[in-house]
Order: structure tokens, then sequence, then C-alpha cells
């Protein structure tokens, strides 16, 4: 078994453990070895003496691809941005609401001044950093943490969490386009907002 189906089974078995508790449950020639690497790979993660804790995909993809590092980096080129689409659900939900990314694939959207990206894209490109200019043709393969460009004559933003970020109604409009994939999301900002929406996405579900 690959470490990652592991993981995926750990996750659904409990979220901290004993090394005693893993010996004892999953047959294993090399337990502490099989422990050791899942922790350094960032899967787990090692809270006591033999004592594990398994990381959320969240937690993972921060520690694998430095979500949070790519998401300060922004701020750092000094010019007009807004993040928009996902990342927008995500901020104004303060991370309550993350989808469309998961283990190697973590695109970040972001809007851009049009008469900026040419700059944009000589940062990106001096820190290292893929990007990709949303309706040009993909030229290479895009995996990990990487940026996700719209170019545009204005828009507007809006300040959360210290980032620059498309205003609630225009995220909210954006959850609602995408209805299928955002509906929760939706049923979180009215909640968050008191926004008078009436989405009761978990209640229609469970009643079923």
């Amino acid at each position: 078994m690959a470490y990652y189906d592991l993981w995926v089974v750990l996750w659904s078995w409990r979220r901290e453990f004993t090394v005693a508790e893993f010996k004892s449950t999953f047959l294993s020639p090399s337990p502490n070895k099989v422990l050791h690497d899942m922790a350094r790979k960032g899967l787990l993660e090692r809270v006591g003496w033999g004592r594990y804790r398994i990381n959320s995909p969240r937690e993972y993809l921060e520690k694998k691809f430095n979500v949070k590092d790519a998401y300060e980096l922004v701020r750092e080129a000094e010019m007009d941005y807004a993040f928009t689409g996902p990342d927008a659900v995500f901020f104004w939900t303060k991370g309550g609401y993350n989808v469309d990314r998961f283990f190697a694939f973590y695109p970040i959207h972001l809007k851009v001044k049009k008469d900026e990206l040419v700059k944009w894209e000589r940062f990106f490109e001096s820190k290292g950093k893929r990007f990709h200019v949303n309706g040009k043709p993909v030229r290479r393969t895009l995996f990990g943490t990487f940026y996700v460009l719209y170019p545009e004559d204005t828009f507007r933003a809006d300040e959360v969490e210290g980032f620059k970020v498309i205003p609630l109604e225009e995220t909210v409009e954006f959850c609602r386009r995408n209805i299928y994939s955002y509906e929760p999301a939706l049923e979180m900002l009215d909640e968050m907002y008191s926004l008078g929406l009436g989405i009761k996405y978990r209640e229609s579900r469970t009643n079923i």
C-alpha cells in the first residue's frame, strides 16, 4: 500500500494515535519507518513521544506546496490585484471552503491590471514561480502551486485579512454561477454575513 493510500485509511480511522495502536491495527514489517517516512512527507505530524497526528488535506497542501507562502508572495509584488474565483470563496469563508484543488494541483486565481500583466509575468519568473494567463494556450504542464492571472482594465477589491479580494457580492455571484460546486459555500457565506440568501444546503441533504 502506498503511503498516500495509507494516509486516506488512517484519516478514516482516527485523527491521533500511538505507535503501539498503529502496530496492533496495521500489519507492517517496519511500522516505525512507515510512520517516520509519512511524517517526513507531511502526511503525519509527531505530537509527542510515540504519538502521531494525521494532517488534514489542507495542512498537507500547506506543508507540501507552501500555499501560505504562495499567497504572501502576491503582496510582495506591490501591484494591484484581487483574489478571485475559488480563492475569493476561500478568503471570504475564512478558509472554511476550498474546492477545485487537490494534493498536487493548487491554482491561485488572481485578477491583475491589464497594463501591469508583463510586470506580473516578470515578477513570477524572477521568483521561479509557475503561472498561466487566462485565455492563452497552456504551454507547459501545471502542477503544485501556481498562479492563474486574469488581466482586466479595471476591477474592484476589498481587504480581507490583509489581502485584496473581489467584493463579497461578486463572490456570491461566482458561487451562483457554479452552484453545483459552491452551494455549500453560499450557505456558509449566508450564515457568516447575514445575506438573506435562504440557502439550506446541509438541511436539504440531511432530510432526504
